[in-house]
């Protein structure tokens, strides 16, 4: 019988690990294949097969996978981690397991692509955008471009070099700084290009999504908060928003269409939105789960647990969506502000004894040196609360600020915004 469900890397917080947990509640042996088990805290905890080899090329993959394996003893391959979705599609589609198509998850992978491919869809709204991959071509269109405006590589998560820029000069330099960047942090290639497209003001959202076997579900919308300008960094969520009817009757007509467009047809998919003119606008699209710990989020407002759905799907069971919320729960992140070296941190004991606290993590410790925030990699750590009246949550979730980090150079945390 195939008992056997591979996991192509990882992603190296939150889920990653849960996974291989859930992957072992659900009767099948996760395989970890990765290039650096090192990588991934807790790993060494886990009863988890791991096969080292080269990650990053998926011929070599191919071939591990064939040397190491019976194929009949392979229920599926899956990852958590948005730099090797389109390895798992091509492994995928070579071995004849469930997936998506790979020139689907390509496109995926470039937000770039994304924008050309959503170009004429009626039910979004359409951003100007540019691409450009040489300072050259920067020059060319000067002239064009409007401020503010954002700048984003093409193929990066986690938030990474995207950026608000105010006038040509810093855009000049973020997009050398972007074409500089030869290796992402998983050592794969960078695209080399920079994305310059239209800043949108308004609230942002995340919407969760699950397809399986062409059907799409939406699983709800996320409120989220973001901080840190010029940069974006997430500084909490709330399942499910607090949004009003109207515009969840808006992103699910624009969303539905975006899948459609994309041809999206099996799995979770993650997208960050704004609504302008009663229309969705796309802020980015991600062909796997949210990260942030939102499904933990979704599993304690609703009992779903969409990470499992991810794994039952790729061995071909069906998932079990569509449970409305009974309480909403969020999470906050504790954000780094100036860089220091951390002396003392207090408050976590206090924080982990409130009612209505599930998780307190805190990667602060004595010693660590810390740099201002620029992407989601610099967090260190969060609080995750549930209730049944959203305003108490939000006092819930601010009481992360009586985690006191003391530092040689002042930390603060940062706002929530309401």
């Amino acid at each position: 019988m195939k008992r056997k469900l591979l996991f192509i890397e990882s992603n190296t917080t939150g889920t990653g690990m849960l996974a291989l947990d859930k992957t072992k509640e659900l009767g099948y042996d996760p395989v970890l294949l990765t290039n650096k088990p090192s990588r991934y805290e807790g790993l060494s905890d886990q009863s988890c097969e791991i096969v080292i080899c080269d990650t990053n090329d998926t011929e070599k993959l191919a071939d591990t996978i064939q040397l190491r394996f019976t194929l009949e003893d392979i229920a599926g391959i899956t990852t958590t981690s948005e730099y090797y979705i389109y390895t798992v599609a091509l492994l995928a589609k070579r071995f004849g397991w469930r997936g998506n198509s790979p020139d689907t998850v390509k496109t995926c992978r470039s937000k770039a692509a994304v924008r050309a491919l959503l170009r004429d869809t009626p039910e979004l709204y359409q951003p100007w955008f540019f691409t450009v991959d040489n300072v050259q071509k920067l020059e060319e269109i000067k002239q064009q471009i409007r401020f503010p405006c954002i700048v984003k590589p093409v193929d990066d998560s986690g938030s990474n070099q995207v950026v608000k820029c105010l006038s040509y000069e810093e855009l000049y330099q973020r997009v050398t700084d972007i074409l500089a960047v030869k290796e992402n942090v998983r050592r794969q290639p960078a695209a080399g290009v920079a994305l310059i497209e239209e800043y949108v003001e308004g609230p942002e959202y995340s919407v969760e999504v699950f397809s399986y076997e062409g059907r799409h579900s939406i699983i709800g919308i996320t409120d989220k908060s973001i901080g840190g300008e010029p940069y974006f960094i997430e500084t909490g969520h709330i399942f499910p928003s607090l949004s009003t009817d109207q515009i969840k009757t808006i992103v699910e007509t624009g969303v539905l269409s975006l899948l459609e467009k994309l041809d999206w047809r099996f799995g979770p998919c993650h997208l960050e939105i704004k609504i302008v003119n009663q229309k969705v606008f796309l802020v980015e699209c991600n062909g796997r789960l949210a990260g942030g710990m939102i499904p933990e989020l979704i599993r304690h407002a609703t009992g779903m647990d969409v990470l499992k759905d991810q794994l039952k799907a790729a061995v071909g069971l069906s998932p079990e969506l569509g449970r409305p919320p009974i309480q909403y729960a969020g999470i906050r992140f504790l954000i780094p502000q100036e860089t220091g070296e951390i002396e003392e941190v207090t408050g976590i004991e206090q924080l982990q004894q409130m009612p209505g606290v599930k998780e307190v993590v805190c990667r602060a410790e004595p010693g660590k040196l810390v740099d201002r925030i620029v992407n989601a990699y610099g967090r260190l750590g969060y609080i995750i609360a549930v209730e049944a009246d959203a305003s108490k949550l939000h006092q819930l979730l601010n009481l992360i600020e009586k985690v006191e980090l003391k530092m040689k150079e002042r930390v603060s945390v940062a706002k929530l915004s309401e």
